[in-house]
């Protein structure tokens, strides 16, 4: 093989490792996009579901919810039946549990329910047929 042909082989192998490096970096950086976008998703419903609607009094927990669920999941202490003792509500799943207790904590790093893994949010806008969901008390 003359020297000529060799040089142009290796230049274009060069060429090729080039562009396949770019292609790479380039699919990369787009699924990166991706999961930042559902990264901020998450961190969205994370917030909404710390949010103040979120917060209520024990008294305000649906019924059927409040017979499934005695105690709370972080201090296995049951709930108090005084009117003024606030509950952190997940929407999604309609579970609660004691303000004071770690569950904020628990929202923030996993973005999940502490008691069934469950979303924060219901996607569609939404609660589910069997979320337990928290209703005012006149």
């Amino acid at each position: 093989m003359s020297p000529d042909v060799a040089l142009y082989l290796e230049v274009a192998a060069v060429v090729a490792m080039v562009v396949l490096i770019v292609a790479l970096a380039a699919a990369a950086s787009g699924a990166c996009r991706n999961d930042c976008r559902a990264a901020a998703a998450a961190d969205a419903d994370m917030e909404r579901a710390l949010g103040d609607a979120t917060l209520v009094p024990y008294a305000q927990t649906a019924v059927e919810a409040r017979a499934r669920q005695r105690c709370c999941v972080f201090c296995q202490s049951e709930y108090a039946k005084a009117p003024d003792e606030l509950v952190r509500v997940v929407p999604a799943c309609g579970h609660f549990f004691h303000a004071a207790c770690d569950a904020d904590r628990w929202i923030r790093t996993r973005r999940t329910c502490p008691l069934c893994r469950g979303a924060l949010w219901p996607r569609t806008g939404t609660i589910g047929a069997g979320a337990a969901v928290v209703v005012a008390v006149p």
